[in-house]
């Protein structure tokens, strides 16, 4: 070999060498902004009321936590509505709903929807007190349900709201949601 091909060579190893470093340091400075981005972010969290998945009824007794959150469940997906998640909602009511009453329960439901999305207006149910009757399977809940048109507060009243329940197939199911006066 002559001097020339391997100072050639050689050349060539110091530039592949060279870019390869380049390349490295490139990388670890894209690492650091990302790294930095991320830290930097600042994210809003929403919360979203809560998943109840089944629950079982062991000869016949009913757990007063259980349908107490069934009953919350349905509350916050009927109430806690805006436009954007109103097909949450159904999902929820469609998926604690017995099976003899979920036509009449969705039908409810959408009247609601139908309602919100109209106005354009968000309502939000803020529970205070929840009373059981476990022989009767009903649950009360009692509380202020808040009307929002955008950001302003449009209305605030009481609410008192009757949830019926039956067993079915060893399971607690939604059978009707209504509402009661409230007394002043």
């Amino acid at each position: 070999m002559n001097f020339q091909a391997i100072q050639k060579q050689l050349r060539h190893a110091r530039a592949a060498r060279n870019l390869g470093f380049g390349l490295v340091v490139l990388l670890g400075f894209l690492n650091v902004a990302l790294v930095y981005k991320v830290y930097s972010q600042s994210n809003q969290v929403i919360l979203i009321p809560t998943s109840v998945s089944d629950g079982m009824v062991a000869r016949g007794a009913v757990d007063k936590r259980y349908v107490e959150a069934l009953a919350l469940d349905a509350v916050y997906g009927l109430y806690n509505a805006s436009p954007a998640n109103l097909r949450y909602g159904r999902t929820v009511i469609e998926r604690l709903a017995a099976v003899a009453n979920r036509s009449e329960l969705l039908r409810h439901y959408d009247e609601v929807a139908t309602d919100i999305r109209e106005r354009d207006i968000s309502t939000v149910f803020y529970p205070k007190q929840i009373e059981h009757n476990l022989d009767a399977k009903t649950v009360v809940v009692a509380g202020n349900l808040q009307t929002y048109l955008n950001t302003v507060l449009i209305s605030d009243e009481p609410r008192r709201i009757l949830l019926n329940f039956v067993t079915e197939a060893g399971s607690v199911r939604l059978s009707r949601i209504s509402r009661l006066e409230v007394e002043p």
